[in-house]
């Protein structure tokens, strides 16, 4: 009886991908939602959040130092947010943290019922607890590349994504969206993690 909960908890979330996908899958653009590369993304990024520097090697940078964390829990919420936020740049031409509207990331997942403090909401243009990937062709490449996290030198992608410092150490639910553009659209592949806490 263990092995069987055991079993159906391992596939919830790829459940909640596919009920996600639902309604993206045959889009007139071409552009669609992947939840197979959305939950290997997660699968991977827990496996580096749990020994961080087995994989300096084969990351190619340093991740010593890095402790490790624990398995962050899947959110259907955020995966729903992450998701949308990905096929939003994908359908409408940019890559960013602010759509074309002026709204952060903070103020969907809000809006979608995951309570934030005020702090995070003060600004609609705020994105607290994402980051985002163009081009990597699957779930694993984009958690490498948000990890390794070349073009920001403040490494703020692998310090969410690690749980580096105390405030990202005390976030636990995280939502990923990984969605198929076009030849025609900035990228090939959109990949959005959000990693958060509820305001009590």
């Amino acid at each position: 009886m263990y092995t069987r909960i055991i079993k159906i908890a391992a596939l919830l979330p790829v459940i909640a991908l596919t009920a996600l996908l639902v309604s993206y899958k045959d889009t007139p653009d071409g552009i669609y939602a992947d939840p197979q590369q959305a939950l290997r993304a997660f699968t991977q990024l827990n496996k580096v959040r749990k020994d961080p520097n087995s994989f300096t090697e084969r990351y190619n940078v340093s991740l010593k130092d890095v402790a490790s964390q624990p398995d962050l829990v899947w959110s259907d919420t955020l995966a729903e947010v992450a998701q949308a936020w990905a096929l939003d740049m994908a359908q409408h031409d940019y890559f960013g943290n602010v759509n074309k509207d002026g709204y952060g990331v903070n103020y969907f997942m809000h809006k979608a019922g995951y309570r934030l403090d005020t702090i995070w909401r003060k600004h609609k243009k705020t994105s607290t607890f994402v980051a985002i990937d163009g081009g990597s062709p699957s779930g694993e490449t984009a958690i490498k590349a948000l990890v390794v996290d070349k073009d920001n030198s403040s490494l703020d992608e692998r310090k969410l994504l690690l749980g580096i410092g105390d405030f990202n150490a005390s976030l636990h639910d995280c939502g990923i969206g990984f969605v198929h553009g076009t030849k025609d659209t900035k990228y090939r592949n959109y990949t959005v993690v959000i990693i958060a806490k509820h305001h009590p």
